[in-house]
C-alpha cells in the first residue's frame, strides 16, 4: 500500500528582497553623489546627466532583478533562462537609450553625456558590489534538507493481532 506524500514545505525567499533593497539604496546614494559631483564640476547639465544616467540604470537593474527573483521563487528550473533573457533585454534597452540620446539635438545644453556615463557607471558598480557582498554573506542553503524519517507502523487486524 502506498501513501501519498506531500512535497516539503519551502520557506519564503527573503534573500532577494533584502538584496534588492540594499542594492537600490546603494545605487541611489552613488547616483546622488555623482549628481552632486556633476553639479559642482559642470553645473546643472552635469547634475542632470548624472541623475538621468543613474535613474535609468537603477530602474533597469531593479526591474530585471525583481523579475528574475520572482521567477526563481516560482519556477527555479527556468530561472537561468529568464536571467539570461532579462540581461539581454536590459543591455538592449540601454543601447537603444544611448542611440536615442546620441541622435538628440542640443543634448549638451541640457544634459552632459559624460556625466550621464558617470551616473550609469556609479550605479552599476554600486549595484554589483552590493549584490556580491550580499551573496557572500547570505546563508542560502544549497539544497532542501530531506524530511525526517517517520518510524514504521505495524498494521493491526481487527482481532488485535499483528500481521
Amino acid at each position: 500500500m502506498t501513501t501519498a506524500t506531500t512535497p516539503p514545505h519551502r520557506e519564503a525567499r527573503p534573500h532577494g528582497v533584502a538584496a534588492l533593497g540594499i542594492a537600490v539604496l546603494a545605487g541611489s546614494v552613488c547616483g546622488a553623489a555623482a549628481a552632486l559631483l556633476g553639479l559642482a564640476l559642470d553645473g546643472s547639465a552635469g547634475a542632470l546627466g548624472a541623475l538621468v544616467g543613474a535613474g535609468v540604470t537603477l530602474l533597469v537593474l531593479a526591474t530585471g532583478f525583481a523579475v528574475v527573483d520572482l521567477v526563481a521563487g516560482l519556477m527555479p528550473a527556468a530561472s537561468l533562462m529568464v536571467a539570461v533573457l532579462t540581461y539581454t533585454l536590459q543591455l538592449g534597452l540601454l543601447a537603444l537609450l544611448l542611440v536615442a540620446l546620441g541622435r538628440a539635438e542640443n543634448l549638451e545644453a541640457t544634459m552632459s553625456p559624460p556625466w550621464f556615463a558617470v551616473g550609469v557607471i556609479a550605479v552599476a558598480l554600486a549595484w554589483t558590489v552590493c549584490l556580491v557582498v550580499h551573496a557572500t554573506r547570505a546563508r542560502i542553503p544549497l539544497y532542501d534538507e530531506p524530511a525526517p524519517a517517520r518510524p514504521a507502523t505495524r498494521a493491526v487486524t481487527p482481532e488485535g493481532s499483528e500481521r
